[in-house]
């Protein structure tokens, strides 16, 4: 086993206050992990029970999707409507698949997205996740709650990776046109003073260009699926270099990691949870792995300590 393989977990938490300053690219190859909504193979995705689980395990980086409600709420849920495979109405009641778009959260106040159950129904695609009854919160409240965790536990303070959902196709559907969705959440999370522990993710280029003109100070990060486009066409897309790119991870060679490091970009692939893929990655140099699993993530990188005395 290399020896890098063995530093211990301090070096992810103080690196992770600053995914993009705290070292050059290439620097380390142990990866800084990020829990994918929180870690959504181990508690509800998107809640603030799946944060605080992270941060008490060590993570540094908190991944989570933010949408508007009705009255103009910036909640934290990856789908723009409750999900029937995830989602329990207030009477306990599951959701029809069929049914489940007529249950956006664009059309309903966050008074009654609150009352849904977003947390006891258990997911097969996480068959050892731990179910618990939870509610979709507002980002707000979800940042407050882990600042009061790391605070009173005297953990050091984690950074935040928050998309925003925007897309061309849910415009006046599913959330507000893409600048009046980017204000709405840039006027909450500039409100929390989180600094360069805030890094803002989005796949849709019209919000990256908006924000990065309107708010410049900002970290961002470009996601990227693959559409078997090169990187140079999709950074064409953009009138800036973000501090992060983000690909599916499938989409990554050692000539990617290499361009992008060479203008200035940390490189942090989704969403892996295999160990090969993983080692794969570390191998490849890249900065960060967004993952559904960080608990076993953080193992196989040799990078876990013990924090749950």
């Amino acid at each position: 086993m290399e020896k890098i393989l063995i530093r211990p977990l301090g070096l992810f938490l103080i690196c992770g206050a600053l995914l993009a300053g705290c070292k050059s690219a290439g620097e380390s190859n142990i990866p800084l992990v990020h829990a994918h909504r929180g870690g959504a193979a181990l508690y509800p995705e998107n809640t603030i029970p799946a944060m605080l689980n992270a941060v008490k395990i060590g993570v540094p980086f908190l991944e989570l999707d933010m949408h508007i409600s009705r009255d103009s709420q910036v909640i934290v849920s990856h789908d723009a409507f409750f999900n029937s495979i995830k989602a329990l109405t207030p009477e306990g009641d599951t959701i029809p698949k069929a049914d489940m778009k007529n249950y956006k959260y664009y059309t309903m106040t966050y008074d009654s997205i609150r009352k849904y159950d977003v947390g006891s129904l258990p997911n097969p695609a996480f068959p050892l996740r731990k179910n618990l009854k939870c509610r979709v919160p507002l980002v707000a409240a979800l940042i407050d709650s882990v600042e009061a965790y790391t605070a009173a536990t005297g953990k050091t303070p984690v950074s935040y990776n928050i998309e925003i959902k925007s897309d061309p196709a849910k415009d006046g559907v599913f959330s507000p046109d893409y600048k009046t969705f980017a204000d709405l959440c840039m006027r909450v999370l500039l409100s929390k003073n989180l600094g360069n522990r805030l890094l803002v993710q989005c796949f849709d280029v019209r919000t990256l260009n908006y924000v990065h003109k309107k708010y410049p100070s900002v970290r961002l990060s470009y996601l990227v699926e693959d559409e078997g486009v090169s990187f140079d066409a999709l950074m064409a897309k953009l009138n800036f270099t973000p501090q992060v790119y983000s690909p599916e991870h499938d989409m990554l060679t050692k000539e990617v990691v290499l361009k992008a490091h060479a203008i200035g970009m940390q490189v942090a692939p989704w969403t892996v949870d295999k160990r090969e893929e993983i080692l794969r990655l570390k191998r490849l140099g890249v900065d960060a792995i967004i993952t559904n699993q960080p608990d076993s993530v953080m193992m196989w990188l040799g990078s876990k300590e013990s924090e749950l005395k």
